[in-house]
């Protein structure tokens, strides 16, 4: 790849040199000037813009790379608002943020790595992703910094932000236990997300504290609210003696609603159910479906700070959780019958 120092040494001047006359400073003559555009035309050079903004003074671009962006569901609004959350950040900090998809990296035959070199980003932010990708160990083995959302993992110049889904999922057990429901199901999310582990693991130490891991049941829901309404339904048709349920996400509570209600049960009174993200949806259902609620935008923006901090090479904090909030509503809010 044609670089600065390729333009320079044709040009027979230094790699400043080369630099100043790219950002229009003062001092260097016009013949000198000519013969440098001449040589980069040549050669086919274009500076980039991170590279002529750092060399001012100006903050670089920094890289938000998404799993996927999903144009047909808006029940998927927990990415608008950590897209949200990053880019208002690095507006209030005159930075450039460029936003990139999982896909659209992979197609181009690219590791993560490469990518963000290729695009001189000056780091990134990682959301989604699955943790086995061996491009995202290789990311956080690197040295590019790198802030991961919603996954847990960390490194020199890695740091993660998220929601304590462990503690998070024992406090929705202990929600269902104290009104009443003994018989729980959990409906997990994809095998390959970080998150998904996590609140299982919950799910699990809490029941084996409050002595009920014996009837603890868990199914799939790959984060699906068709996967979650068929696997619950098969599951109620055998354990219609179910108590409680908690989704993993709150996509898969919409989904898990629907099967209660067509076993004959009154969400609420029956059996309590409790979802995962907080999206506005689940305040509208009738009955209304309790969550726990992440601050999302929050996430986004602490990100952006902690990346700052790992690029300066500053110290920085490795863990960071974000407060939630366990939301009881209907499904949950009375002791069951």
């Amino acid at each position: 790849m044609i670089n600065i120092k390729d333009v320079a040494k044709l040009a027979g001047v230094n790699i400043s040199t080369v630099s100043k006359a790219f950002n229009n400073y003062k001092g260097i003559s016009e013949a000198t000037k000519e013969r440098i555009f001449t040589a980069a035309k040549t050669l086919g050079y274009i500076p980039s813009k991170s590279a002529v903004e750092l060399s001012r003074g100006a903050q670089p671009y920094l890289g938000l790379i998404i799993n996927n962006l999903n144009t047909n569901s808006a029940k998927d609004e927990y990415i608008f608002r950590i897209v949200s959350g990053v880019q208002e950040r690095s507006s209030e900090l005159d930075m450039d943020l460029t936003l990139f998809t999982a896909t659209q990296i992979k197609m181009k035959d690219y590791n993560y790595v490469n990518f963000c070199k290729r695009h001189r980003l000056m780091g990134v932010i990682v959301h989604g992703l699955d943790m086995n990708d061996p491009d995202l160990d290789d990311l956080v083995k690197s040295s590019l910094p790198c802030v991961l959302i919603d996954m847990e993992h960390e490194s020199a110049t890695t740091a993660f932000i998220s929601t304590d889904n462990t503690q998070a999922a024992e406090d929705v057990v202990h929600l269902m236990y104290n009104k009443g429901a003994r018989k729980l199901c959990h409906i997990m999310g994809n095998l390959n997300a970080d998150v998904t582990q996590r609140r299982k693991e919950g799910f699990l130490n809490a029941t084996r504290r409050l002595d009920i891991e014996q009837n603890a049941i868990i199914i799939p829901g790959e984060f699906n609210e068709h996967l979650a309404y068929i696997n619950l339904k098969k599951t109620l048709e055998v354990h219609s003696d179910i108590q409680g349920v908690f989704a993993s996400s709150d996509l898969m509570a919409l989904g898990a609603m629907r099967a209660i209600k067509e076993a004959g049960l009154i969400l609420g009174k029956d059996i309590a159910l409790v979802g995962f993200d907080g999206l506005t949806a689940l305040e509208y259902t009738s009955p209304s479906i309790a969550t726990v609620r992440q601050n999302f935008h929050s996430m986004g923006s602490m990100a952006v700070d902690t990346l700052i901090r790992i690029s300066k090479g500053k110290s920085f904090q490795s863990r960071n959780y974000v407060p939630y909030d366990l939301l009881e509503r209907e499904s949950v809010k009375q002791p069951l019958r």
